[in-house]
């Protein structure tokens, strides 16, 4: 069992007293909370900021998927380049996610959001620029990928930031709920995506007016994070974990190395990612050649997916912060996720489905999306006392990694459909090449069932926070009762 250390913040009555008295001179709001923690309501503040931040980036990484064809037309250039857009997220994912992980652990939330935010801002001016019209043809995409390359290099500070909020500012029975809804922006910013970019570029000469009103929610969470966020943590802590020091970075990763248990879980869960970002980013093309337009796999499928991975985040996040069954709830939601999967590859490639693919995608999201926000908690408690930031991001570093490999894949595997009559891709008459991606779909579902097999058989874990919080809990009540003695380590 790990040895809780107090450090500055003293025992509890004194934390307690003193955070009151300071918290009264400043007029800033606390709430009590069970052991003399205390909690206060700026919290949810830097929740909605890291909210606004996360759907914002996810915006910008997934702006063109729902509209390839056009985006390809607009900018003149090739499908594969169009789908470049998004995998540099996944590229830059990697390496950038090492740096994000050892500052967030290291210098804390605070620079990382705010550095964070300001990387998000100016890919999104950026992006504007490309459109504008005073751009030469030539220079329009260069711009663009300049732009989108630095909106990506702020996704690891933006997606690592949840554990390390929830872990920092939120009490025991809040953390996987903050942290759900924290991570579940991300989705929910593909989300918009999907419903907008299709009603925002009906031609393809919109594209400074989407790509404009897509940058607004950027200058938004660079204001509320540069003003709004004073401070990596609180005066004091809200529970016995977070007044325990993290391991450093260097060691945090050794040690994450050596857990059996934490590198199956990396792997898939990391899966869970990939699979979730390939099937967001070419959705549209693989549904467009059998008669779905933008219109359908954009507002209703993409709309259907996250909505319905949200409301089944939303309850397993709340099942999980009672139950503390982080195992067994995500081996439910990976099972029925990827029998989803596997219907949605029966379904897709038939003409008029529209009501079986949006009840799959249905049921993947509600299973299926749950698993990233819970399986990040899973990895704190597998690792603990490793640094939150470290274990999740490292997840992160697996699914990108996994996701790059998938869509290259997927993208070999399409052939080209030389008489296509129903489809859907491109704008009428441009002389859109169209490419038939059934066999990169039953990829697809094949990686998925490996996967799951791997964890639901295979993967055991103790829950390592949990259990110290309770030991802790156990110490200080004993110590409380008259004429009993705390038991020594």
């Amino acid at each position: 069992m790990f040895k809780m250390e107090e450090r500055e913040y003293g025992d509890a009555n004194s934390r307690t007293r003193l955070d009151s008295e300071f918290s009264n001179m400043k007029g800033e709001e606390v709430q009590q909370h069970q052991g003399g923690y205390t909690l206060y309501r700026r919290r949810w503040f830097l929740l909605t900021t890291l909210m606004v931040l996360n759907i914002s980036n996810a915006m910008a990484w997934l702006t063109f998927g729902p509209v390839a064809y056009k985006s390809k037309e607009y900018f003149n250039t090739t499908l594969d380049m169009i789908n470049w857009l998004s995998v540099v997220f996944m590229i830059t994912g990697i390496p950038c996610g090492m740096v994000a992980t050892w500052l967030l652990d290291s210098m804390g939330l605070r620079m990382s959001v705010i550095l964070g935010a300001w990387l998000n801002c100016i890919g999104c001016v950026l992006r504007v620029v490309s459109a504008i019209d005073g751009i030469s043809e030539s220079a329009r995409l260069p711009v663009l990928f300049t732009g989108q390359t630095i909106a990506a290099l702020a996704q690891p500070f933006i997606l690592f930031a949840p554990t390390k909020l929830a872990a920092l500012w939120f009490p025991e029975n809040q953390r996987a709920i903050a942290n759900m809804l924290a991570t579940i922006s991300n989705p929910l910013g593909i989300m918009l995506s999907g419903i907008l970019s299709p009603i925002l570029l009906p031609d393809a000469d919109k594209m400074l007016f989407l790509l404009g009103i897509q940058a607004i929610p950027a200058g938004v969470a660079v204001v509320m994070a540069t003003f709004g966020w004073w401070s990596s943590k609180p005066k004091t802590p809200p529970s016995s974990s977070a007044e325990t020091d993290s391991q450093p970075f260097k060691e945090g990763v050794k040690m994450l190395m050596k857990n059996r248990a934490y590198l199956l879980l990396a792997l898939t869960v990391g899966a869970g990612i990939s699979l979730f970002s390939v099937a967001t980013t070419l959705l549209s093309q693989i549904l467009c050649p059998w008669g779905y337009d933008d219109e359908f796999s954009g507002p209703v499928c993409t709309s259907v997916l996250i909505g319905a991975g949200f409301i089944g985040s939303a309850i397993a996040g709340v099942i999980v912060d009672k139950s503390k069954k982080f195992t067994i709830v995500t081996k439910v939601c990976f099972t029925i996720g990827v029998a989803a999967i596997v219907g949605f590859g029966i379904v897709h490639h038939h003409e008029n489905q529209r009501v079986a693919i949006a009840l799959t995608l249905g049921v993947f999201g509600f299973f299926g999306v749950p698993v990233y926000p819970i399986g990040n908690e899973l990895a704190v408690e597998t690792t603990y006392p490793v640094g939150e930031a470290t274990s999740s991001g490292v997840i992160f570093m697996f699914g990108q990694l996994q996701g790059i490999i998938l869509v290259l894949v997927m993208q070999a595997l399409g052939k080209e459909m030389k008489d296509a009559p129903q489809s859907q891709c491109g704008s009428p008459g441009e002389g859109i090449i169209v490419y038939d991606m059934t066999v990169s779909v039953y990829a697809m579902m094949g990686y998925a069932c490996v996967i799951w097999l791997l964890y639901v058989v295979f993967f055991r874990t103790e829950y390592r926070r949990v259990n110290a919080e309770k030991a802790y809990l156990e110490g200080t009540t004993r110590q409380s009762l008259p004429g009993v003695e705390a038991t020594a380590e």
